[in-house]
């Protein structure tokens, strides 16, 4: 009884080891297959772009170097490496496979945030910065570059942007720098928060760490620093706006900058 028992337990184990090694063996040709079928080898590469203008149709995907290649061993990372590296207005990229020989490639370009001009001429000191506000002429900018939310400068082409313009005097500028994320959103923070308190800019500078906007309806100057205390110098602004509402003051200038922050307010006419 109990030899009977192992010899039909030693059949199973047989009969499945049978089925494992055949099971094996189909996988390693379904493999070999699929790497040498000509089925699989892409044929059609389509370019589906969204605000990509430094880069054509044709470009993209000539740099994907995808055509020839087989669909289930192509080297999406490469791929994608490839097309971020060589075009600095590409933001992201998605590839898609459809079987059985076709690859879609969606290609996303950054979004402008503001426009960047850096001025030839860098003022004395702070204190002249803030004293002298004038709109700067083509003779006094020396470039005019574009910069999205993260802070990569990725275009030239400014043409119909309806986006803020900031003036710098100390920064380097140039296609492909990526400047301080914080930095860049510190500025596009203030230049929203002021827009919901009711304050049109009508010009806005950077000096290292100063950053000063000037509004026209009312004429006024607000300064702020560039630093991890925006919030603070923000809510600091709306309070003094709210109080200066209340009591009909006409406000000529404010610095944020320090602790107690500093107001002018204008004379009554």
């Amino acid at each position: 009884m109990w030899k009977r028992r192992k010899s039909r337990q030693l059949k199973i184990a047989g009969i499945l080891k049978y089925f494992l090694i055949a099971f094996l063996f189909l996988i390693i040709i379904v493999v070999f297959l699929v790497l040498k079928d000509k089925l699989f080898i892409i044929g059609q590469v389509e370019v589906k772009e969204d605000r990509v203008g430094c880069a054509s149709l044709d470009q993209l995907k000539n740099t994907s170097s995808l055509l020839g290649k087989n669909l289930f061993v192509m080297d999406e990372k490469k791929v994608t490496k490839n097309l971020l590296e060589k075009f600095i207005c590409v933001k992201k990229v998605n590839l898609v496979k459809i079987l059985p020989d076709k690859v879609e490639i969606k290609v996303t370009g950054r979004a402008p945030a503001a426009i960047l001009s850096s001025l030839k001429t860098k003022p004395a000191s702070t204190s002249s910065l803030i004293a002298n506000i004038a709109t700067p002429s083509a003779q006094d900018i020396s470039d005019v570059l574009i910069v999205d939310s993260e802070g990569v400068i990725f275009s030239k082409d400014t043409g119909g942007i309806n986006i803020p313009r900031i003036y710098f005097y100390d920064l380097s500028l140039s296609l492909g720098k990526k400047l301080k994320e914080d930095f860049i959103s510190n500025i596009l923070k203030i230049l929203d928060k002021v827009k919901l308190f009711g304050i049109v800019v009508k010009e806005s500078r950077v000096s290292e760490d100063t950053f000063l906007i000037y509004s026209d309806t009312p004429p006024f100057k607000i300064v702020f620093r560039l630093d991890n205390k925006v919030d603070f110098q923000l809510a600091s602004l709306q309070l003094i706006l709210s109080e200066a509402k209340i009591y009909s003051r006409e406000l000529e200038f404010i610095d944020l900058r320090f602790d107690k922050p500093v107001v002018k307010i204008a004379p009554k006419k």
